[in-house]
């Protein structure tokens, strides 16, 4: 697919903007001493509680003078005053994020405050959708399981639910009761507050252990704002209650434990930031630099920063003899990150992976390569670790490159290994890399070097000195008290709201990923079909943008209101990459016939999934760049479908899309619907 121009923001003397421009600049790939990485600030629950302010705003970012981003300023309600958060050392509102540590069962309390400044270089804020110009938000927990719960009067708050609008009535559009006459709120759903939202959001006490993402989610500003440095980790439990030493089980220990936040920003020349980033904005064949790239064309004399915790090539120390394990996370709003450590001499460094999206994986003893690359669903280059052997009947599972499309995660243990693979004390200096990638017909992401990394491992390791042990996840929520089995909680039996049912035993639903308009490259959407057992469709819907108003899909839960799972097919249309995402769950990859790939007991989860590019026959550049459904069906557009299976643990009202930003702003997304099972 073409690439697709944006126009460059107008930015008057009078803007509430106009702080952003700047004098001072500094060139790509700059020499300056490395700083070592610092971890994100942490926010802990206290007693089975996080309370928490966050304002979003403007502020300086990566130390250039007079450049503004947007972040989350994040302090404890006891720090706070009616307005927000005191501008104290108790407040932090750094651009890498903050990371929010819970437990199973916590309660996270949050009072969003939206003090965002307007924007003027939103690609949708046109038209009837004009009022996106003052920059509303909200916060979606991403790939928690959790309920997407609407205020009530019983309850004001809001669980994860992402059709909230929240605005800051100093930017128009707004009163103090809400939209003002003459604007429309079709795009994005319909609730809307002013000034501050609050949200509760409960930790089921079987939630999975792991690493998840907190960031916006008002449909046409999603990229903009994360763009611009709005996002955040949270981490439930610790690494230390799955990880374990391969000599003796002692747990990992947490002062080893590392979060690397991987975020990028595009900044013009003026020194604005440009929030509706432009894939084109470097030379995407370009020799990679240290933490950037320069602007190219329209963009001269620019760069795009690529920071790790909102630093830009720091110097990464491993020195504890156990190795370190690093949870990743790609917070960008577009960018695929294909990531690599090497010593820039041919040697590529082994890494032990440990979780996917948030989840622990489960790789038996048994379990053939082919079966670990189907599971894993083709992100992970994957190689046996040397001089291992299984334990407690699972597989370590080593990878040498990584591919991860925006919001996903990946846990690894990192430890210096010889050019065998073995691990090995001593020394050694690699550099983290993000190698180029190319997204099919689309977006070319530039290759760049993130980070230098430097082992100074003096001593034999005491635990781990060939692999982790690690307690499985994945499978452990399909236990009779695991969150994709167990009855859900507080939740009675209701009759079907009208065209609301469960799948007839045999059907599934596909999901095609193409564009509505054949004319307009931009407008990103997905079409529906329900087939039968064998094969036959028996409802369909062509591919259309998004319509907060009218879900695709809406199921009730399983007899006894327990999870219901169902099997879906993906299908890419377009000739260019596009991912699937769906809130509130996890999902496992299938076999072509519906099955788990290989043996019962393998299982990794995911809640984000690379779908491969159509291969069609036929010319589609005048159709946008995508098949359409029919080209599909009659064999002029291949495209192998990926199955999943999807459990639904949770009731209420949510969305499934693609989560590379651009393409979600463009329609890319469906709301679907739980709600709870007539007996």
């Amino acid at each position: 697919m073409a690439v697709r121009k944006h126009k460059l923001p107008k930015i008057s003397s009078r803007s509430s903007l106009a702080a952003l421009f700047m004098t001072g600049f500094i060139a790509p790939g700059f020499a300056a001493p490395l700083e070592p990485l610092r971890e994100p600030k942490v926010f802990a629950s206290e007693n089975g509680v996080l309370d928490l302010v966050m304002e979003a705003r403007a502020r300086p970012v990566l130390d250039i003078a007079g450049l503004q981003g947007w972040v989350y300023a994040v302090c404890r309600r006891t720090n706070k005053y009616q307005g927000g958060c005191f501008a104290n050392a108790e407040t932090v509102s750094d651009y890498g994020g903050v990371r929010l540590a819970v437990q199973p069962g916590d309660v996270m309390n949050i009072r969003l405050i939206n003090r965002l400044p307007g924007i003027l270089d939103a690609e949708h804020a046109t038209g009837p959708h004009a009022y996106l110009s003052s920059n509303p938000t909200n916060l979606h927990t991403h790939g928690m399981v959790v309920e997407p719960r609407t205020a009530t009067f019983s309850r004001p708050s809001f669980g994860d639910n992402v059709f909230v609008s929240l605005f800051n009535p100093f930017n128009g559009f707004v009163g103090m009761n809400g939209l003002l006459a003459g604007s429309r709120q079709d795009m994005h759903g319909a609730s809307t507050a002013v000034m501050f939202v609050d949200y509760s959001i409960d930790i089921p006490r079987n939630h999975p252990l792991g690493s998840f993402f907190f960031h916006p989610h008002v449909h046409g500003l999603a990229l903009n704002q994360i763009s611009m440095g709005m996002s955040g980790i949270i981490t439930v439990g610790r690494a230390s209650d799955y990880a374990q030493g391969n000599k003796d089980n002692a747990a990992f220990s947490e002062a080893n434990v590392r979060h690397l936040v991987l975020k990028d920003m595009q900044i013009l020349k003026n020194k604005v930031g440009l929030s509706q980033q432009d894939p084109g904005f470097c030379d995407g064949e370009a020799a990679p630099s240290q933490g950037a790239c320069p602007g190219v064309g329209d963009f001269e004399g620019g760069e795009w920063r690529y920071t790790i915790n909102g630093q830009t090539y720091p110097r990464i120390n491993v020195t504890s003899p156990e190795g370190e394990i690093w949870r990743i996370t790609n917070s960008s709003g577009n960018v695929t990150y294909n990531l690599q450590m090497d010593d820039g001499d041919g040697k590529v460094l082994l890494t032990q992976l440990l979780a996917v999206d948030g989840v622990t994986i489960d790789l038996p003893e048994d379990a053939p390569p082919e079966t670990v690359l189907k599971l894993a669903g083709g992100r992970f280059k994957l190689r046996p670790c040397p001089n291992t052997t299984s334990e407690r009947g699972a597989r370590p599972a080593c990878v040498s490159e990584m591919t991860l499309m925006p919001s996903a995660r990946a846990e690894i243990w990192v430890s210096n290994r010889d050019r065998r693979g073995n691990v090995t004390s001593g020394g050694g200096e690699f550099v983290l890399r993000q190698k180029k990638v190319q997204m099919g017909s689309g977006d070319t992401w530039p290759a760049v070097d993130l980070a230098s990394v430097t082992f100074s491992q003096s001593e034999r390791p005491r635990h781990a000195d060939r692999n982790l042990k690690i307690i499985g996840e994945a499978l452990k929520g399909f236990n009779s008290t695991g969150i994709f089995r167990k009855q859900v909680p507080d939740v009675a039996a209701a009759p079907l709201p009208a065209g609301c049912r469960a799948l007839p035993p045999g059907h599934r639903r596909r999901i095609f990923f193409g564009v509505a308009k054949p004319d307009d490259p931009g407008s990103f959407g997905l079409g529906y079909e329900e087939i039968d057992q064998n094969g036959a469709v028996v409802a369909a819907q062509d591919v259309k943008q998004f319509d907060p108003m009218s879900p695709f899909v809406c199921l009730p839960l399983a007899d006894g209101q327990k999870p219901a799972t169902e099997t879906w097919e993906l299908v890419n249309l377009a000739t260019e990459n596009h991912n699937f995402h769906i809130h509130q769950t996890k999902f496992y990859q299938l076999s072509e016939t519906g099955s788990m790939p290989g043996r019962k007991g393998a299982a990794v989860m995911h809640d984000n999934l690379p779908l491969p590019v159509a291969t069609p026959k036929i010319d589609v550049d005048a159709q946008g760049g995508a098949c359409t459904m029919a080209q599909w069906h009659n064999g002029e557009c291949p495209s192998n479908p990926v199955l999943v299976g999807i459990p639904f643990p949770k009731i209420g009202d949510f969305v499934y899309h693609c989560h590379i930003l651009e393409h979600e702003d463009g329609g890319m997304m469906a709301r679907i619907r739980v709600v709870a099972a007539p007996r």
